[in-house]
């Protein structure tokens, strides 16, 4: 066997230690040196050994001493220890040494040849034993492999066995996906042109009713006027739910068309202003603007954040309680926009935070007027621009909208967003 052991060879004295080396060389091992007790305890840490020759008599710490304290360590107490002693002789002493867990007792001068044999039978032993634990290690891998071949070969019985299942799931799946891609066309195809046939005749009614209320056809007493108020209220009411729908159905079908023009902040705000000025003066809501710092423009489609924003500021006006309304615009670190649209009125529950960009949900307990599709319009046209929307509410303390768009839409224009951009002429 070629593998090399490591023997410890402990005795104060140079002589003593390289005549052992001498006895034992023969042996083709690796003999390690220990000139006191405190370096044979920091030998048996650092290394493995096969046996260890301990000589009684050493200054400071003796071997009786050394022994103990290996054998009250878990690394070492296996260690074979033979003690090797010039003068104590007596069996008391010989008694204590194999009390300290020695496995023999040699006196000097003691025989070359009888040392060389009983220290080659540890080394044998340890070979030995390191094999047996070599061997061990390879059996319990084996053993290892062996379960995960079979938890393997279970696992592969078990695929091919579901495989069959597995692609009848698949072509169900795929049947209704088709199913549901044609069920949303065909809804969205509804939409719009429904969108279109009824456009005309409330157009017709809203013509219609403001001739009257001008007095076009003669005059009208308080009743008549009355009811032709909210005859044209109700329709512009049903008019803009009926462009919610058609644009509902081109976003989703992705027809939607971009303009992609130079948008100026805080200009395109304060003619909002204007627009919504009736309505804020209606609800008794004052409106102010918070510009951070200087003008500044981005590129993107004009139209679209203006619906966007009139969409935000139309629902503070309703649910803002008659309220002020603030507008915060700032340019942001990628010299893009940030638009927070706060309100101080009922704010909307925590549970309700996802469901108000959902189609169609009214979650306020208030009677406003609404289509259910404002926001979620709104969130998709935000994304759409490569932006976002997003809202920070607290009930009873009012609600703030953020819209965030990037500087430029231009780059990130791909074949994937699914709509054109046409540049303005």
């Amino acid at each position: 066997m070629n593998e090399r052991v490591n023997i410890l060879l402990v005795d104060d004295r140079p002589e003593n230690l390289l005549a052992l080396e001498a006895i034992l060389e023969p042996l083709g091992q690796d003999l390690i040196r220990a000139n006191s007790g405190p370096e044979a305890l920091k030998r048996v840490l650092e290394i493995d050994l096969s046996v260890i020759l301990l000589d009684v008599q050493m200054p400071g710490m003796n071997g009786f001493e050394v022994a103990e304290i290996i054998k009250s360590r878990e690394r070492s107490r296996t260690i074979p220890i033979i003690f090797l002693s010039a003068i104590s002789k007596e069996d008391a002493y010989v008694f204590k040494g194999y009390s300290m867990g020695a496995v023999d007792y040699v006196f000097k001068p003691f025989n070359p040849d009888v040392l060389r044999s009983k220290v080659a039978v540890f080394v044998d032993l340890f070979l030995k034993q390191r094999e047996i634990q070599r061997q061990g290690d390879l059996l319990r891998e084996s053993q290892k492999r062996e379960l995960e071949l079979e938890h393997r070969t279970s696992l592969l019985e078990t695929e091919a066995r579901s495989a069959a299942k597995l692609s009848q799931m698949n072509d169900e799946l795929h049947r209704r996906q088709i199913a549901l891609e044609q069920a949303m066309g065909a809804r969205n195809r509804f939409y719009a042109s429904m969108s279109h046939e009824l456009r005309t005749p409330i157009n017709a009614v809203i013509g219609y009713s403001t001739l009257m209320l001008d007095n076009i056809y003669g005059p009208l007493n308080a009743k008549q006027k009355e009811g032709l108020q909210r005859t044209l209220k109700a329709a512009r009411h049903l008019l803009e739910l009926v462009n919610d729908v058609l644009d509902l159905s081109k976003i989703e079908a992705g027809k939607i068309e971009l303009s992609l023009q130079p948008v100026m902040f805080p200009s395109l705000i304060e003619d909002l202003f204007v627009t919504v000025r009736p309505l804020a003066d209606e609800y008794g809501s004052t409106l102010s603007l918070e510009m951070e710092g200087e003008a500044f423009n981005i590129v993107s489609d004009p139209r679209r954040v203006r619906q966007i924003l009139l969409n935000l500021l139309s629902n503070a006006i309703k649910f803002g309680e008659g309220k002020p309304i603030r507008v915060i615009c700032k340019q942001n670190e990628t010299k893009g926009v940030e638009i927070d649209v706060v309100d101080e009125g009922v704010g909307i529950a925590k549970d309700d935070m996802t469901r108000i960009f959902e189609e169609f949900v009214q979650v306020s307990e208030s009677k406003q007027p609404g289509t259910g599709l404002g926001l979620p319009i709104s969130r998709r046209l935000a994304q759409l621009l490569d932006g976002s929307l997003n809202v920070h509410s607290d009930p009873g303390l009012g609600s703030a909208f953020r819209l965030t768009l990037p500087a430029s839409l231009e780059d990130d224009l791909t074949p994937t967003a699914e709509l054109s951009a046409a540049s303005a002429a």
